[in-house]
């Protein structure tokens, strides 16, 4: 499932915000929020996170039609993000969008590098189900191989990279949700 500008704009006119309100509530400019809107830009995670947090709704619910959660997701009806200028996969493993706990698999491809540096509030636990990865917290790398795993507050610009010969896939968990 890809990302589609004119979701915000959707979501914005339904909670009949005008796009100066959601420029103040987000701190970002309405120019911005324009450009994202008619898909001119792919925005970061963290500017996503921001527009989020001020329309009050998950990332999940910024891509998915349907608010009606359920309690078991089958490994064939999981929602799969690949989140703009990055080749991570994400594969939401929890079904509500209301909750406040959030699963995801997350597979890094062999010497695969995220670049995108992402930020927001909450907590994460991950632990590396197959092959190796490393977490960049702030500068510092955190090498992680099968079976491992890490804790730490999401407020530190944190990003992912596979240096391995094999495909890395992990397990995460977040409070708050966060996609």
């Amino acid at each position: 499932m890809m990302f589609s500008g004119t979701r915000i704009r959707e979501l914005r006119k339904r909670k009949k915000m005008s796009l100066t309100e959601l420029a103040q509530k987000s701190g970002l400019s309405a120019a911005t929020i324009s450009q994202i809107e008619r898909d001119n830009v792919d925005p970061t995670l963290t500017t996503l996170y921001k527009i989020c947090k001020a329309l009050d709704i998950t990332l999940v619910s910024l891509i998915s039609n349907n608010g009606t959660p359920e309690r078991v997701v089958r490994r064939n009806d999981r929602k799969t993000m690949f989140l703009p200028n990055s080749k991570v996969k994400y594969q939401l493993l929890t079904p509500g969008v209301k909750d406040n706990l959030e699963m995801l698999l997350i597979e890094l491809e062999p010497k695969q590098e995220d670049r995108q540096v992402i930020t927001h509030t909450g907590e994460e636990c991950g632990f590396v189900l197959r092959g190796k990865m490393v977490v960049v917290l702030d500068d510092e790398e955190y090498e992680l191989e099968e079976g491992d795993s890490i804790y730490f507050d999401s407020s530190i610009p944190h990003r992912f990279i596979n240096r391995g010969e094999e495909k890395c896939v992990s397990i995460w968990a977040m409070t708050p949700p966060t996609f």
